[in-house]
């Protein structure tokens, strides 16, 4: 059939028959996610809720967005008051495995760096006090704090145009609190996610220039330049203009 599952997220496959003379299945896509993630109780988390974007821009332009961050310290002010490591150098050396390292006194995405939710139980040291991120081609991408993942599924609708699904998921046990309130978490991601969808617009819009032809891409955009071989590979291996 084509649908596989990993931390309660199902993954479709439009061509499973083909797909499987190649090699290619869910693992093989996941790559090393599910060990790096291995201690997140992600598929006991449920969403408390969901935002829907419109962002007018392709949604390769998105996924670039998402895995660098010399944009951030000039597009993210408050984003780098929470995590000073996004400014330094331009974010090129930051260690994903590990987790970012929050401020002083910080733990978690919300605008004080604290909650009143408890960290997930399982997670290492580093893990309740960093943040990870992780993209998997083609269309998913998972932020993780210590008590609340943030889930983006990236629909392409048109060349310039793109539907973004955004879930914030939590433990059922915080879910069942009295007092439970998302909105610490939800609003700062949210504020988040509109800075990155109005830069993501600005270069949907440079690329609409007639003066535009290509791109190249820094040392320091390695992630970004993964993108485009994944796209190169699934067009049937060939050289794209602007790789170095």
């Amino acid at each position: 059939m084509g649908v596989e599952s990993w931390g309660g997220f199902f993954f479709l496959n439009l061509t499973p028959d083909e797909a499987q003379t190649r090699g290619h299945n869910l693992r093989t896509q996941l790559g090393g996610v599910p060990e790096r993630l291995c201690r997140y109780p992600l598929e006991q988390l449920r969403s408390a809720r969901r935002m829907v974007y419109e962002v007018s821009a392709n949604w390769k332009v998105i996924l670039e967005n998402y895995n660098e961050c010399y944009h951030c310290g000039p597009v993210h002010p408050e984003l780098c008051r929470l995590v000073p490591a996004f400014k330094q150098r331009g974010g090129s050396e930051l260690d994903w495995e590990r987790g970012i390292p929050h401020r002083e006194g910080a733990w978690t995405f919300t605008e004080t760096g604290t909650t009143n939710r408890r960290p997930f139980d399982g997670l290492n040291d580093d893990e309740q006090i960093r943040h990870k991120g992780e993209l998997v081609y083609p269309n998913f991408m998972i932020s993780l704090s210590a008590d609340h993942v943030t889930a983006y599924t990236v629909w392409p609708r048109e060349p310039g145009h793109t539907t973004i699904v955004c879930d914030f998921l939590f433990h059922p046990s915080e879910l069942a609190r009295s007092d439970f309130n998302p909105a610490d978490a939800v609003d700062f991601w949210d504020l988040v996610n509109h800075q990155d969808w109005a830069i993501c617009e600005n270069v949907q819009r440079g690329m609409q220039s007639r003066m535009f032809q290509q791109g190249y891409y820094a040392p320091m955009e390695r992630a970004s330049l993964d993108i485009r071989r994944y796209v190169g590979e699934k067009l049937g291996g060939e050289q794209l203009r602007g790789e170095k």
